[in-house]
């Protein structure tokens, strides 16, 4: 392509065909999805709009006079840009955008817009950012890292941080939770909440006198970014901070729990000030518990200054008034120290499964049976099936079995027509493809259509269900060595592969290598992405929504684990390989699908035997396609390695 017609084609699709495809979305939206709170603030709107455009203008002209090119990731300028718009904020023409996107949202008065849009609009372009634009960063500048501007987290040293960075990381961490924590809150606690107050807590006192611990919380956790010593505590404090807040905020998106607090005693100056709390707090943002992680948190900055007895008491104290004050269950406090818990030791955790991902990774085993080869590797995509299409008929009942099987054997066909078309090879002569089973899966529920007139809450329920199945089919991949990751620098986040029949030693040559745990990466996102569906689905939304949102979150996890797997065989087109470009389609599917009109989910039915009897036959088959070849067979579809 000419390289002017590019690049006016590339600035027309953001300047012009993003903000009208964007604004289209939020309009169909507001008419599907008309549970959303809505707030129509004109002025804040207006403020937040001027200063994403100016925001965008300025960082697009820093491009232009210091980096010597335009603002664009296929035609990028030749030279890195640190100062002005960049020496303040990461990515500002990004954060510009989305600043746009949700003053627009506020000042239409636009539900959607600011609910679904402007977050989507967000993670999409994290998305890009972590997906392709840093790693053609760190290559076109050769770096192994990036400047860090003003409003990052401080570096690890063991000097004094200055008074800049300490505001930086309140911003950064105070900041992202009042969004996520606010957000939540308004929200609400869905149509069917449950109270995680056991019904022996309500018979607790509730000791006013308490509120010390409880309400001074705010002052003891709010001045922990300005008592850590070093960059390096205060750097923990950030990354925790933001870990715990990702992880709480998924847990209130997730989960339907609220804590109903117990009666105060309004004749006490502390039973005013903890119903005053109340009034401006919500009951839908309990479980976990941030008082409890925030405490926690702050606590760790603090051993710093004092004794560390003394910081760990007051988190402790801050923890216990959670349940003396009456606000918080024993469920919410748990589980907010279990997160903390995690987050503070998360390199042991990724460890633990990161270890348990090259134990599998390099636990191929096989068994002979005549000219045929069983090997363990199909058990985990057996699982995985089984497991799919049970969960799809626990959603829709039993009444749905046939037409669940029907889908499940037409995705099946389809992984393997994909595999043949873009990766049958003399060394490939049976693979198996995601973006097939998702084609040939559709195709199966249009059938379905075509025969009983009804498809739309099955198609839900298989999008739910897919992130079962791709989870606990993404084992068989460490096992085979398929969708393997590329060579990481650092050893102690990947995982090296000596299993000869691994498709890492045997086509892509990369024995022992250190190699982005592609696979586990996918495992995550498909967690993630389960429990949100689930909410969605107990929230009785369209089906239509619930399929939209798992194109959209999928396709973006999908994105991102691309950039980092290092297949030989997988096709490239204009620098990028063909599954982030079908990523890319498949969100402008889920876009669409999602503003459809369509019939809602069904309530979810009770576990019912007739669930696990469809399940196994399915498990069994696939099993056995994806588990058993013909190694001595120079057939087409004989060998699976």
């Amino acid at each position: 392509m000419n390289p002017t017609l590019g690049k006016a084609l590339y600035g027309s699709a953001f300047c012009l065909l993003a903000p009208a495809l964007l604004m289209a979305w939020a309009t169909a939206l507001d008419e599907r999805v008309p549970g959303l709170p809505v707030v129509q603030a004109p002025l804040a709107g207006t403020i937040l709009l001027a200063g994403g455009v100016g925001l965008m203008a300025r960082a697009m002209w820093d491009l232009w006079r210091r980096g010597g090119g335009l603002p664009m990731n296929a035609f990028p300028p030749p030279r890195l840009v640190t100062t002005a718009a960049y020496a303040w904020l990461p990515h500002p023409i990004y954060v510009g955008f989305v600043l746009a996107v949700a003053g627009a949202a506020l000042f239409h008065g636009s539900a959607a817009g600011l609910w679904i849009v402007a977050p989507m609009t967000a993670l999409a372009l994290v998305t890009l950012v972590i997906g392709y634009e840093r790693i053609d960063l760190l290559k076109r500048f050769e770096s192994t890292a990036l400047p860090r501007p003003w409003l990052s987290l401080p570096d690890v040293s063991p000097a004094a941080p200055h008074c800049s960075q300490r505001f930086a990381t309140a911003i950064l961490a105070f900041g992202a939770w009042a969004l996520v924590y606010r957000g939540s809150a308004m929200l609400g606690a869905g149509r069917a909440p449950l109270d995680t107050m056991l019904p022996f807590e309500r018979q607790w006192p509730v000791w006013e006198w308490t509120a010390i611990f409880y309400l001074g919380a705010y002052l003891w956790i709010a001045l922990a970014p300005f008592v850590a010593r070093t960059r390096t505590d205060l750097r923990e404090f950030a990354v925790s901070a933001l870990w715990g807040t990702a992880v709480i905020g998924w847990c209130f998106l997730s989960f339907p729990f609220v804590a109903l607090p117990r009666t105060l005693d309004l004749s006490t100056f502390a039973g005013v000030a903890l119903q005053f709390d109340r009034d401006a707090d919500t009951i839908s943002c309990a479980f976990p518990s941030f008082h409890v992680f925030w405490a926690c948190a702050a606590a760790r900055a603090w051993s710093a200054r004092v004794r560390r007895s003394a910081s760990w008491g007051i988190a402790l104290a801050i923890a216990l008034s959670c349940l003396t004050v009456g606000t918080h269950s024993l469920l919410d406090i748990a589980a907010g120290a279990l997160v903390y818990g995690l987050i503070a030791r998360r390199l042991v955790a990724w460890d633990v499964l990161r270890v348990a991902a090259e134990r599998i990774a390099n636990g191929w085993r096989d068994w002979r049976v005549g000219p045929a080869r069983i090997i363990n590797h199909g058990a985990y995509v057996g699982l995985a099936a089984a497991a799919g299409v049970s969960l799809a008929i626990l959603l829709l009942g039993p009444s749905w079995a046939g037409r669940v099987v029907i889908v499940a054997l037409c995705a099946l066909v389809g992984a393997g027509v994909w595999g043949q078309w873009l990766e049958a090879s003399s060394q490939l002569a049976r693979p198996f493809g995601y973006f097939g089973g998702l084609f040939g899966g559709a195709i199966g529920v249009v059938l379905v259509h075509l025969w009983t007139g009804s498809c739309w809450s099955l198609a839900a329920a298989y999008a739910v269900a897919a992130t079962v199945i791709q989870a606990t089919g993404r084992l068989r991949c460490l096992t085979q060595g398929c969708c393997h990751g590329r060579p990481i620098d650092d050893a102690r986040w990947g995982i090296r592969y000596q299993q000869p029949l691994s498709r890492v030693c045997k086509i892509a040559r990369l024995d022992g290598v250190p190699l982005h745990p592609t696979p586990l990466y996918s495992i995550i996102a498909n967690v993630v992405i389960l429990g949100l569906l689930l909410r969605l689905w107990h929230e009785g939304v369209e089906s239509g929504f619930i399929v939209g949102a798992y194109l959209l979150l999928s396709t973006c996890a999908r994105f991102m684990e691309e950039a980092y797997r290092g297949e030989p065989q997988t096709a490239r087109f204009a620098g990028l390989p063909i599954y982030q470009w079908l990523a890319l389609g498949c969100f402008l599917a889920g876009m669409a699908v999602m503003s459809l009109a369509t019939p809602r989910v069904p309530e979810m039915q009770g576990f019912d035997y007739r669930t696990i009897l469809a399940g196994l036959p399915v498990g069994v088959l696939v099993w056995l396609a994806m588990g058993v070849d013909f190694p001595a067979s120079s057939r087409r579809m004989s060998r699976l390695a």
